[in-house]
């Protein structure tokens, strides 16, 4: 079903309710109890200064000495692609876009609103009677804020439109609770990986980990896990080639995949070297030896891992922000993906 015919099915041809326009129209109200608003308008066209097509905020607020900015009021089950589409709208127009919702129950979030909970960095912003009330009584915008603490919420906030943090791109936040805690948790996985391969005296021993002790071809994996590392390491700036005593990571990979030591895991290299700063290498030798072994090696056919394999699976788990699309794109969308990975 194309989306517009599921909007009109959902909403039964009738795009906007009463209730809605009504909190909108509180919301325009709120805003403009700040002697620093100049002009609101609800649901009125807003000419694009990009592309051929304008959007309808739900309400446009002017603000002395801060500018315009856009809020959209939810309280249907509103589809990813059209959050996607009036945050990609609004971030092309330099708008900040503020979502509001109706109500928020932390132990049942859907879909929906869990997608624009995470486009504000783990922060659900709410108009209840509390909100409006503080909204009244300081003469400014003000919301509840739940926060996410990774497995639930905390307990709700009252917060000033003003007070909180507005990215150059990307919606704002309160308080960063999805990007910063995210590459935390991925850094520390990574860690020991990093201090075993720093370690790593003889590359003819087993790596001194005990996660890798399940994997067959232990030496193989071993060599893999130091390569990927060595990319990484290349893509944040910082050279050092883990794998071998090749003088560059260029000579390293392509002594690998000559040999056919690297060879099955071409597919996966490449993957990851996508996905870095260093992907320049693959329109060089390194990318015509990754090509050879996936498509044909000196030392015949030689069948290469799938994205279902545990080598394949680790490395996601260690190197998320390249290999993991849900992980990229959640990062991407926060405006906090590493620059290596990018």
């Amino acid at each position: 079903m194309h989306p517009n015919d599921a909007r009109a099915a959902q909403y039964r041809g009738q795009q906007e309710s009463k209730m809605h326009r009504s909190m909108c129209e509180l919301i325009s109200e709120l805003a403009a109890l700040d002697e620093r608003c100049e002009e609101t308008k609800v649901d009125e066209y807003l000419p694009p200064t990009e592309g051929k097509h304008g959007r309808y905020p739900d309400v446009l607020v002017d603000w002395r000495d801060f500018g315009r900015f856009a809020v959209e009021y939810q309280m249907s089950h509103t589809f990813q692609t059209e959050v996607s589409q009036r945050c990609i709208h609004y971030d092309r127009e330099g708008i900040p876009l503020l979502w509001v919702l109706s109500s928020f129950d932390p132990e049942r979030v859907p879909q929906a609103v869990s997608d624009v909970v995470h486009r504000h960095r783990g922060n659900a912003f709410v108009l209840d009677q509390q909100a409006i009330n503080a909204s009244r009584e300081q003469r400014t915008l003000v919301l509840t804020c739940y926060m996410s603490d990774g497995a639930g919420y905390d307990a709700p906030v009252l917060v000033r439109f003003d007070a909180l943090t507005f990215p150059e791109s990307c919606l704002p936040f309160l308080e960063d609770r999805l990007a910063g805690p995210l590459l935390e948790r991925i850094k520390s996985k990574r860690l020991p990986y990093f201090r075993a391969l720093r370690a790593w005296g003889d590359r003819m021993s087993d790596l001194p980990l005990a996660d890798l002790e399940p994997f067959a071809e232990r030496q193989c994996v071993d060599r893999l896990v130091a390569a990927a590392f060595s990319i990484v390491a290349e893509a944040a700036g910082k050279p050092e080639n883990f794998a071998s005593e090749h003088p560059n990571i260029r000579a390293m990979l392509n002594t690998f995949q000559n040999s056919g030591t690297l060879a099955p895991y071409a597919r996966l290299l490449t993957a990851l070297i996508e996905n870095t700063s260093q992907r320049g290498l693959l329109k060089g030798s390194v990318g015509e030896h990754l090509g050879r072994s996936i498509n044909g090696h000196r030392l015949g056919h030689i069948e290469q891992v799938s994205e279902a394999s545990p080598e394949w699976r680790l490395l996601r788990e260690l190197l998320p922000e390249a290999l993991d699309p849900f992980t990229r794109q959640r990062l991407v969308e926060a405006g906090a993906l590493p620059a290596w990975a990018k």
